[in-house]
């Protein structure tokens, strides 16, 4: 079990106990059961195959789960208020389909009850941070330039400035070093460039990582940084992490890159700070708000703006059911699931 999902569980562990006996109560009940949406073929006898025990109702959407969840201890992927609320009584578990759980955090039935929450941290890490690292190397390289040129068919000039930079020797601070956080450094890394980072739950330094410290020191780290790169969840804590304040503590010409959700920075802090020159140009997955309107500032500014994509490719999706398939094996054997969620801490 990797870092982060290992503290999570140490610290619902209360919760953890009451999923892993819960089944044993079923079972002496009869089979248990756990919603999922509907999957192709090959993917439902793959779960099936791997935990034989349970019953899988499938449910063709929220308004079908919402009629059936009342008679089931399990739940993936229709994971909303309105279902979730259904089934109070019953669930002992739900795996949410994405990474970010911060839209369930306000259900008291969830949050306060005994429903063990899991989710699919690092299923789609590594697509998320070969974007991240396309965006330094779009704008250090100048590529948004020279596809413009492309475009006219012309051969082009060679400006200069933040642009036709290496990355050797650049200084990245990425802000939240879980599964996310962890792929871009590890990327940065081998481009030579020197990582310092910060998290809540620090227990070692990968190698490939200068320096890891707490979030309280993110205001000293700023200063160091030529990247900043934003990978942590969107909490209570989170939201608006990255301001006028922090913007102003930057290195003239930083390069921001953001591939963790859009409410963790200031919207009009950055417009301003594009403006400033202080920060040089953006890469941004996520934005506030979302989708970005037609003719917000940010899209005639130095910026490169995907519409939350950064997540997809079959790899992901297929560690993403890797992680469902071990979950319901664990859930149907009574062991400690997957990717818990602290639902006090918001991830």
């Amino acid at each position: 079990m990797n870092r982060r999902s290992f503290l999570a569980a140490a610290s619902a562990t209360t919760a953890v106990l009451a999923a892993t006996e819960a089944p044993a109560a079923a079972r002496a009940e009869g089979r248990l059961k756990v919603i999922v949406p509907k999957l192709r073929p090959e993917e439902m006898s793959d779960l099936q195959a791997a935990a034989p025990g349970l019953d899988l109702i499938v449910c063709g959407g929220e308004d079908e789960a919402v009629a059936r969840v009342a008679e089931a201890q399990g739940l993936c992927y229709i994971v909303t208020p309105r279902v979730l609320r259904a089934g109070a009584k019953s669930l002992q578990w739900a795996q949410n389909p994405s990474a970010g759980v911060e839209h369930l955090m306000g259900i008291p039935e969830l949050v306060e009850g005994p429903i063990v929450l899991t989710n699919m941290q690092r299923a789609f890490a590594p697509e998320i941070a070969d974007q991240a690292l396309a965006y330094l190397l779009a704008f250090t390289r100048d590529i948004p330039h020279f596809l413009r040129d492309n475009a006219e068919k012309r051969w082009g000039d060679r400006r200069r400035g933040v642009v036709l930079e290496e990355l050797a020797g650049k200084t990245m601070v990425v802000v939240g070093l879980g599964g996310i956080g962890t792929e871009i450094a590890r990327r940065a890394y081998g481009f030579g460039v020197r990582v310092v980072a910060t998290d809540p739950k620090v227990w070692e330094r990968p190698l490939f990582v200068d320096e890891l410290h707490k979030p309280e020191k993110l205001h000293d780290l700023l200063p160091t940084a030529d990247v900043v790169a934003s990978a942590v969840p969107l909490t209570k804590a989170s939201t608006k992490l990255i301001g006028a304040k922090e913007f102003g503590l930057m290195k003239q010409g930083a390069i921001l890159i953001n591939v963790s959700r859009g409410k963790v920075v200031d919207t009009d802090a950055l417009v301003a700070a594009l403006d400033s020159g202080k920060v040089a140009a953006a890469g941004l997955d996520v934005t506030d708000p979302e989708p970005l309107p037609d003719g917000h500032p940010l899209w005639s500014r130095n910026v490169i703006i995907t519409p939350h994509t950064a997540g997809q490719s079959p790899g992901g999706e297929r560690r993403r059911h890797e992680i469902l398939r071990e979950n319901l094996r664990r859930f149907a054997a009574g062991e400690t699931l997957l990717n818990v969620v602290d639902k006090k801490a918001g991830y």
